[in-house]
């Protein structure tokens, strides 16, 4: 990630939560990024008419947000085609940070996911890479939202699974190939040992 900023205090958050602490403790942390713009609700049913009537920038939603929890709430808005609020930034919040929960989140259209306690350095980065590396989004008959790759790490059998994907060519050999014992100097220089 590289050192950047962006300047919160032109932007509208909507933090869905049911719990007055963790609405507190995410309002005190977005006043201090300079956010002035921050509206709080405890259910996915003033939640929803909040982002019908005003519109805001980024959605900070609970997993356990009444009455039918964070991740339905978010296929709700990500697969309703009539919804005009359905691209926008949705970062999940929650306590239970296993694996399969981020998936979970990741699945339902979620742009990012972020650990509850929030720390300020987390929800900030959260933010910046959300706000500059935003993701295209994919809609297909069983997933609208962001492109869930993240990472390049190449495509299988170099075919993608998409249409759009390119075929990836492997170059030709450009040189002589590094020693196994000049791979393990460079790790080690690279650890500082």
């Amino acid at each position: 990630m590289r050192n950047t900023s962006i300047n919160l205090a032109s932007m509208a958050f909507l933090v869905a939560d049911s719990n007055p602490y963790s609405l507190m403790i995410v309002h005190s942390i977005l006043r201090g990024f300079s956010a002035n713009k921050i509206t709080e609700v405890r259910d996915s049913h003033a939640a929803l008419q909040v982002l019908a009537e005003h519109r805001p920038d980024v959605l900070l939603c609970d997993t356990k947000l009444p009455p039918v929890g964070g991740i339905e709430f978010v296929k709700f808005v990500r697969r309703s085609s009539e919804n005009p609020f359905r691209t926008l930034p949705i970062l999940i919040m929650t306590g239970d940070t296993r694996a399969s929960e981020i998936k979970k989140a990741r699945d339902a259209g979620a742009n990012m996911v972020v650990a509850k306690p929030l720390s300020p350095t987390a929800l900030f980065d959260r933010l910046v890479w959300v706000a500059f590396n935003p993701r295209k989004f994919v809609d297909t008959e069983r997933y609208f939202g962001p492109d869930r790759r993240f990472k390049i790490e190449g495509l299988p059998d170099s075919v993608g699974g998409r249409t759009e994907d390119a075929v990836a060519a492997v170059g030709e050999d450009s040189g002589p190939t590094l020693s196994q014992n000049e791979i393990d100097n460079l790790l080690n220089n690279a650890r500082g040992s």
